[in-house]
């Protein structure tokens, strides 16, 4: 009996193990189904160019936070604010056989009372303020007059970084509390 009930027992559990090995097998060789799901859209903007230089991918769109300014300090004619705002145009794979120099060229709406610099607010729309416009200054400092070429910067082979600031000018005084943000768009110029 002791034999039978052994025999028993091995054969019970070969045959347990071989249906763990059977079911192992058999999700070894189930092959998952794939799931898919919408992704999104993946937009690829750029142009080629014969110019010097190309256009850094960050300085085709550029934000400059302009801050905030107390009308205290635009209260009077001609007045502008203490404080400027750097921003940099990058010019890339530049070879300066092909051209010498750059220049920028800032245009958009000019302000009323003063065509060299750059309206901000709306001028003369509720919520926005009265009085003030934007200057362009290049990196040493001078006046970049709106709709005009900035000094020439000599380039050199691979990247330059033409470097510009903006304050805020109230080229009448008397200024008022509003919003006062502009857009200006830019040109190249290769010499």
């Amino acid at each position: 009996m002791k034999s039978h009930v052994t025999h028993s027992l091995i054969a019970k559990s070969l045959m347990a193990a071989t249906l763990v090995f059977a079911g192992q097998a058999m999700a070894v060789d189930e092959t998952p189904v794939p799931v898919v799901v919408d992704g999104g859209t993946v937009n690829f903007n750029g142009s080629v160019v014969t110019a010097a230089c190309a256009l850094g991918s960050n300085s085709a769109n550029i934000d400059v936070d302009m801050g905030q300014v107390r009308t205290a300090s635009l209260a009077t004619a001609g007045s502008v604010a203490s404080t400027s705002k750097s921003f940099s145009i990058v010019l890339e794979d530049c070879d300066s056989t092909v051209s010498t120099t750059a220049a920028v060229t800032f245009t958009g709406t000019a302000d009323a009372n003063d065509s060299s610099s750059l309206a901000a607010g709306s001028n003369g729309g509720t919520g926005t303020a009265q009085n003030v416009a934007i200057r362009l200054y290049d990196e040493k400092g001078t006046v970049v007059n709106l709709g005009e070429a900035s000094s020439a910067t000599a380039l050199r082979n691979g990247e330059n970084t033409l470097n510009f600031s903006a304050k805020y000018y109230s080229p009448k005084g008397t200024a008022t509390a509003g919003d006062a943000s502009a857009v200006a768009t830019y040109t190249l110029t290769y010499l």
